[in-house]
């Protein structure tokens, strides 16, 4: 009779946490999201862009993807510099604690900002690849040289993020960034899959239209290439059907365990929850990156100045995920013809777009590779917090 009333009140206990989920999760999604967490500072801000400083971490120790991990006292002297992508919220560098790239580098004794491009919205449409790399990304410099007190930096791009670090090295010529990490860009895009078939195969028709007509691409309105959030969702959605349907049916089995609705919300509101993609670098990146494929040749031309990737002298690291359908190994792997780097790593890691950044494995894989590569390049000093600029805010 025990045995059967603790079966039922386990069984009730279970059914109710299983209701209260799946109402609370549409009613107050805010309480399961675990992202941007970690305690930051914003340094810096013009218009849609904000530069955010982290703080060192106060902990002794901490929990990297179930691994207690000593948190360094003992800091680098380089300041490291995460840039994110382009149509995603950059709190991806910032997941839930134990997931969390940013909380991962502080706790090894980096001292760690961020770039955020902001939420584009409809009003957006006109900002270019000129406004992110030859307004924004100086500015971005600039502030965290005068709060760090360091004049040499390390960029850490993923995907996109990794293009604007490169298109702003080749265009700025800054030969202060002493290292660079890319994960997972798309530098050779006739070589993504799909989208890459297209763009060769366009690429010639395109060009011999624009010849005959006059009709080029960046003389179209801008409005017809701006990408609403929920659509780009959709697309990224779309890139893995399955993975989708499959991920919302363990939800489903799973729905009782609070924890795993957590994790489930938070990686999901990445892929569900997108800003707008500004019309005018859509306009730009079928152009000069898609059809024309002018990464790959190592030059591109913005605004009054040519970006020549050959004048990239800072250390390189590049990764490339082994199941990556976005950006397959090929794409990633190009950066290291184009660069003129004479120090350059490249892997191949395990993961998918996403997983090869933050995936289960990314932490023993994508961290700890860049970590220990970037230990050995960036000086170590002991120093106290610097402290926020006058106009900081706080976080």
């Amino acid at each position: 009779m025990s045995t059967t009333l603790e079966r039922g009140l386990r069984l009730f206990k279970t059914g109710s946490a299983f209701v209260n989920n799946a109402v609370q999760r549409r009613v107050n999604k805010q309480r399961y999201l675990q992202q941007d967490k970690t305690p930051h500072e914003i340094i810096f801000r013009d218009g849609l862009m904000t530069v955010k400083h982290y703080r060192p971490l106060a902990e002794d120790t901490v929990l990297i993807d179930g691994a207690s991990l000593r948190v360094r006292q003992r800091r680098y002297g380089t300041p490291l510099i995460l840039v994110p992508p382009l149509g995603v919220f950059a709190w991806i560098f910032d997941l839930m604690a134990d997931r969390s790239m940013a909380r991962y580098f502080l706790a090894h004794g980096f001292d760690v900002y961020l770039i955020d491009w902001g939420t584009p919205g409809t009003g957006d449409l006109d900002v270019s690849l000129e406004q992110y790399v030859i307004d924004w990304f100086p500015k971005a410099m600039r502030a965290i040289r005068e709060h760090s007190g360091s004049q040499e930096q390390s960029l850490l791009g993923y995907c996109m993020g990794g293009l604007l670090a490169m298109l702003y090295l080749a265009s700025s010529r800054d030969d202060k960034v002493s290292n660079l990490v890319t994960i997972a860009s798309p530098v050779d895009m006739h070589k993504m899959g799909f989208v890459g078939s297209v763009y060769r195969a366009l690429s010639k028709p395109v060009w011999a239209i624009g010849k005959v007509t006059g009709l080029r691409i960046d003389r179209m309105q801008r409005k017809l290439f701006h990408v609403p959030g929920k659509r780009l969702s959709f697309m990224f959605k779309m890139t893995n059907p399955v993975g989708t349907v499959s991920s919302y049916l363990e939800l489903v089995r799973n729905l009782a365990d609070d924890e795993y609705v957590s994790r489930y919300m938070t990686m999901n509101e990445w892929f569900t929850n997108m800003p707008d993609y500004p019309g005018a670098t859509v306009q730009q990146l079928i152009r000069k990156m898609g059809l024309y494929n002018r990464l790959a040749r190592g030059r591109i031309r913005l605004g009054r100045c040519d970006a020549d990737f050959r004048d990239i002298r800072s250390a390189l690291l590049a990764f490339a995920g082994d199941n990556d359908k976005i950006v397959p190994v090929a794409s990633a792997q190009a950066v290291m013809e184009v660069v003129g780097s004479v120090d350059r790593e490249f892997h191949i890691v395990p993961g998918g777009h996403a997983g090869v950044f933050t995936g289960g494995k990314a932490a023993h894989t994508t961290w700890a590779i860049s970590k220990d590569w970037l230990a050995q390049r960036s000086g170590s000093v002991s120093r106290p917090e610097t402290a926020p600029a006058a106009a900081a805010d706080e976080a």
